[in-house]
C-alpha cells in the first residue's frame, strides 16, 4: 500500500509504504506560483481570492497538479489500495477539489483520492 500525501499549502509530498516513511519532496507551493504568476505579495488567502475573480485558478492547477505527477509520483503500479492525499487551505473550495480529482483520472491514476483542508 503506497500513501503519498501531498500538501499544496507548503510545498511537500510524503511518501509512505506500508505505513513506512519512504520519502520527503520538497517544491514550491501553490501560493507560491500564484505569487510567481501575478507578481504579488498579498496574503495566501488574498492571492487565491486573486487567482479565482481573474478565471486563472484552473490553468494554473492543471499545470501545477500535472507537474507534481509527473515529477514526484510513480504510478505505474498504483492498485485501489494506494492513495493520493491531498492536503491545503484551497480544498476548502469543492470546485478546486473536482478539478484535481478530473486531472488525476485523466492521468489513468488507478488509486484513491481524499481530499483535506488542513494540514497533515
Amino acid at each position: 500500500m503506497k500513501v503519498y500525501n501531498i500538501n499544496f499549502d507548503c510545498g511537500r509530498i510524503t511518501y509512505f509504504e506500508y505505513n513506512s516513511l519512504v520519502q520527503v519532496y520538497r517544491f514550491h507551493s501553490f501560493y507560491d506560483v500564484c505569487e510567481i504568476v501575478f507578481s504579488s505579495s498579498l496574503p495566501a488567502d488574498d492571492i487565491l481570492a486573486k487567482v479565482i475573480v481573474k478565471e486563472k485558478i484552473i490553468p494554473i492547477l492543471d499545470c501545477y497538479v500535472q507537474m507534481l505527477l509527473d515529477t514526484f509520483i510513480v504510478s505505474m503500479d498504483f492498485t485501489e489500495n494506494d492513495f493520493l492525499y491531498f492536503r491545503g487551505k484551497l480544498f476548502s473550495y469543492k470546485f478546486i477539489s473536482c478539478e484535481v480529482e478530473k486531472i488525476v483520472k485523466n492521468k489513468n491514476f488507478n488509486c484513491q483520492c481524499y481530499f483535506f483542508e488542513s494540514e497533515e
